[in-house]
């Protein structure tokens, strides 16, 4: 008995220890009221389109009176370029549009030096083909005993004038219209070249009373003195070329930089060939006559080609904003050209040597005809324009002309008449430009 009531003590204290172990329950929550049940809508008997109907016209009367339009302020100023701005703010509500920029012309006179008028002159170094006579020229005179000696000698057989020469260059004209679009040009180009030697007569005493400009005495002398005594006598080749032009110009394009012009005109162009006795061939004494007397006298041979043709062509030009510019040109002219073939004095009956004897040329007995002939002409240059008005180039040149008689194809002893050929000449040009 004794053991049994510290078990059931035991077992109380251990109940009410859980109990208080565990939360309590939340309290319970009043039961919800009932939600209420709408009654059910009226059936529907039937649907009926409603027709549009259209609403009243409003009431002017009982419209609100108008409100006055507000004042709107005046645009600020735009400020100009390079101008003094006006003491306004810039409004970030405006849209400021820039003034419009006047309209450039097509070409203007300050691309090239400035004026209506312009010309330059060039200097340049010229070289022509090569032109090499064939053989000796012979110059037959009588003798003292009234026969045939040995004549004048002139040992031109490999000599040419072909090599560098002093050329000029002149150019000028006048342009017309609003932004030069038009104009006249002028252009000139002359090369001379010569070479002198010295001839032999044996036999003979060439004496010049009158200078080496006009024509020798001959004294021939007799045996034996003929052939112990041989004079000597100066000679000169020489060879001409000179060709003027003049030209229309139109501009078919052109901007602040560059321009193209399409050109038309005309050109003469003068090819001669000279062989004579003595050192000038220009002298300015009066003959017996009274009358203006040039050339060497009775002693010479020539050949000269005048040209005359119509030329067209095109000329451009381009010129960058630091002065530099290029420039260029190219013309072709269509002619005419007539070998003109002149021989007087002893130069009448020249022979050459032709396989160890002398023969008469030829080619001296030839008659003047015209013939067809074209004739290009290409520069090219490069220079600065300094000042509005100046400018320096340097340039080059090329002209050609397709038929012309040579001095090589007079004095040719195997030649039965007057061969043409080609010519051509090139320079190299430093000139100077100025417009007014």
């Amino acid at each position: 008995m004794r053991s049994r009531w510290p078990v059931a003590v035991g077992v109380v204290l251990v109940s009410v220890g859980v109990g208080r172990a565990q939360p309590l329950p939340p309290p319970a929550l009043p039961p919800l009221a009932p939600l209420p049940v709408a009654p059910p809508p009226p059936p529907v008997a039937s649907v009926a389109p409603t027709p549009p109907t259209t609403p009243p016209p409003p009431d002017n009367a009982t419209l609100p009176p108008l409100l006055p339009v507000p004042p709107v302020p005046p645009l600020a100023e735009v400020p100009k370029p390079g101008g003094t701005p006006p003491p306004v703010e810039y409004d970030p509500n405006y849209l400021y549009l820039p003034e419009r920029e006047p309209e450039r012309p097509r070409f203007r006179a300050e691309e090239e030096p400035g004026g209506k008028w312009w010309g330059g002159v060039s200097l340049g170094l010229a070289w022509a083909d090569r032109d090499t006579l064939p053989a000796t020229v012979r110059l037959p005179v009588v003798s003292g005993l009234g026969g045939a000696g040995p004549g004048l000698m002139l040992p031109v057989a490999g000599r040419s004038t072909n090599r560098f020469d002093a050329a000029l260059g002149l150019e000028g004209g006048r342009r017309f219209g609003a932004g030069n679009t038009s104009g006249v040009d002028l252009g000139f180009f002359f090369r001379s070249s010569e070479n002198s030697f010295d001839g032999y007569a044996p036999g003979v005493v060439v004496l010049f009373p009158q200078g080496t400009a006009r024509a020798p005495q001959l004294l021939p002398l007799f045996e034996p003195l003929a052939s112990m005594f041989t004079g000597v006598f100066p000679a000169r080749l020489t060879n001409s070329f000179v060709t003027p032009e003049v030209n229309y110009r139109h501009r078919l394009y052109g901007d602040r930089h560059a321009w193209l012009d399409a050109l038309a005109g005309y050109r003469f162009a003068y090819l001669k060939d000279e062989l004579f006795i003595g050192e000038s061939d220009r002298v300015n004494d009066n003959d017996d006559r009274g009358r203006n007397w040039r050339g060497p006298g009775p002693y010479r041979v020539s050949v000269a080609n005048p040209f005359h043709g119509g030329q067209i062509g095109l000329a451009g030009h381009y010129r960058a904003e630091s002065g530099w510019y290029v420039a260029g040109s190219a013309k072709v002219a269509f002619g005419a050209v007539t070998p003109e073939v002149r021989a007087s004095g002893l130069f009448t009956g020249a022979e050459g040597l032709l396989g160890g004897n002398y023969r008469r040329f030829a080619a001296l007995d030839t008659r003047d005809e015209s013939r067809f002939a074209v004739m290009p002409v290409v520069n090219v240059s490069a220079g600065w324009q300094f000042t509005p008005r100046a400018r320096a180039y340097v340039g080059y040149s090329f002209q050609y002309l397709s038929r012309a008689g040579r001095l090589s194809n007079v004095l040719d002893p195997a030649a039965s008449g007057l061969k043409l050929t080609d010519f051509s000449v090139q320079s190299v040009n430093l000139g100077l430009e100025i417009g007014y």
